[in-house]
């Protein structure tokens, strides 16, 4: 049983625990570290986890078998470096930092350490994922064309953002939905496709009282000369789909768990699978990665290009323009 402690037990930190706490053969959250243990105490009694202030003990204690960040995003790349150092293995929440300087500091540490490091996009686990990747692979699209993404959800329900909240801080969630929900899908068109190129990026308030973008959309182009758009919307009904197209045909995910293959010629084929906890797929996916030592299961040039077309939406909708990726 490999045995995690959290940093930052807060709602979303709470979840991954109760993905696998008691239900897991494989993993179990045994320590929480958090800067106000008052608030999170009872909590963490009611999962049997043990709660500290200080992340140093934590790292220096041999019962602990890796780490899970799951803390404001800006924090990120400085806890990457931290907790590298003291060499233990690290699963971090997305975005693992928000600028390509940071991931590439925070990166060389994971190296440096030969620690696991596992980043939090969670939806490469789904077993429609890896059919979509397996069938692209084998060629049954042909050519790849386009892809067509959209993440969205409401912030007012079941997701509620509030004036005060770590989310809504300057520099913590840019161009609205992007760090919440839009990464996640770019994650997948780069797991997919391969690296991104250039983007064009729109991100507007129509609708929210709080200040943050409601309607955010990209236009992509990858290293293969495919074209992707990417809508993410926080002030909308829950939605997630990815549909890829080639000159064969095209395949389109829906939810989780809904996949349908269209082929040019021939009958279409939907598939499903049984609802998992994608949660609970990630957090078994990092404990087997520390048993196995498999060092870096999504690949740093993968994260590093997520992260740099994360930046590059920042500066083009800074400069109304077309923004290249750096190291593309």
């Amino acid at each position: 049983m490999i045995r995690l402690a959290l940093v930052g037990p807060g709602r979303w930190g709470r979840i991954l625990v109760e993905s696998v706490q008691g239900v897991s053969g494989a993993v179990v959250f045994t320590h929480a570290v958090a800067r106000s243990p008052g608030k999170v105490a009872g909590w963490c009694g009611a999962q049997g986890i043990a709660l500290t202030d200080d992340l140093d003990s934590v790292l220096t204690d041999p019962a602990v078998d890796g780490i899970v960040l799951a803390t404001p995003h800006s924090q990120h790349a400085a806890q990457i470096e931290h907790v590298a150092r003291a060499g233990k293995d690290l699963f971090c929440e997305k975005p693992v930092a928000l600028t390509l300087a940071e991931a590439h500091a925070a990166l060389a540490a994971v190296e440096s350490a030969d620690i696991v490091f596992l980043p939090g996009h969670i939806r490469r686990h789904l077993p429609a994922v890896a059919e979509m990747k397996a069938r692209i692979a084998a060629g049954d699209l042909g050519r790849i064309l386009h892809a067509e993404g959209n993440m969205s959800s409401h912030v007012g329900f079941g997701e509620v953002y509030s004036p005060g909240m770590w989310r809504l801080a300057p520099g913590e969630s840019p161009a609205g939905g992007m760090a919440a929900a839009g990464i996640h899908v770019v994650d997948l068109m780069i797991h997919l496709l391969g690296p991104v190129e250039s983007v064009f990026a729109q991100s507007d308030r129509l609708v929210h009282e709080i200040d943050h973008d409601d309607t955010t959309s990209l236009l992509m182009r990858f290293a293969s000369r495919a074209t992707a758009t990417l809508s993410t919307m926080t002030a909308t009904a829950r939605e997630f789909r990815l549909q890829v197209f080639g000159e064969r045909g095209w395949m389109e995910l829906r939810g989780q768990d809904q996949l349908t293959w269209a082929p040019v010629e021939g009958p279409r084929d939907r598939r499903s699978w049984d609802r998992v906890s994608m949660e609970r797929l990630e957090m078994e996916a990092f404990a087997r990665a520390i048993r196995t030592r498999t060092r870096q299961p999504i690949p740093p040039a993968e994260v590093l290009n997520g992260i740099a077309l994360f930046e590059a939406v920042s500066a083009s909708l800074a400069g109304d323009r077309r923004v290249r990726i750096a190291g593309a």
